[in-house]
């Protein structure tokens, strides 16, 4: 069928038309009605490759979807394993760094026993409270006020040349 052919109605005809048609219009009829099932079986084939097609490229695309899905998927499974075995190794350096910081009770023992590491431990001792009481005698002078209650001390010095005098 062309553009041109103008489309096949559909053909009905009920009992008195059977009864009062002659033979030569009942078979122009028939081939009417056959032109317009012949349209309609072209269209209803057209249409369902048209959708099977359309529904070939939808699965087609969907699988490609799911495939680079899945592609992504493992490519993240992957990265999160690795993160989680450099965490581990990391948790493990952390608590052997710990375990060797930390001198075990035996090894205090043993440094205090020392006599010689005894004495070292107790003349830092010393010579830090000292550090701490001159610390504290150069912050008492810098925070007492210049003028009120004290006396600058070339006034005492002078005051004690003049008073032989």
């Amino acid at each position: 069928m062309t553009n041109e052919e103008p489309l096949p109605k559909k053909v009905r005809l009920n009992e008195s038309d059977m009864k009062t048609l002659t033979r030569e219009e009942l078979c122009t009829r028939w081939k009417q009605h056959e032109a317009y099932v012949q349209m309609l079986e072209t269209k209803y084939a057209d249409l369902n490759s048209n959708d099977v097609t359309g529904l070939k490229e939808s699965e087609e695309k969907l699988k490609q979807q799911q495939q680079e899905s899945a592609r992504r998927e493992n490519i993240l499974v992957m990265r999160l394993a690795t993160k989680e075995q450099e965490m581990q190794e990391c948790t493990t350096q952390i608590q052997y760094l710990k375990q060797v910081q930390q001198p075990s009770a035996a090894q205090l023992r043993t440094s205090m026993v020392d006599p010689a590491i005894n004495l070292f431990f107790l003349k830092m001792k010393t010579e830090l409270e000292q550090t701490k009481d001159k610390l504290e005698q150069a912050q008492n002078e810098l925070s007492k006020p210049e003028g009120i209650g004290t006396v600058p001390e070339e006034v005492v010095t002078s005051e004690t040349l003049a008073s032989p005098c």
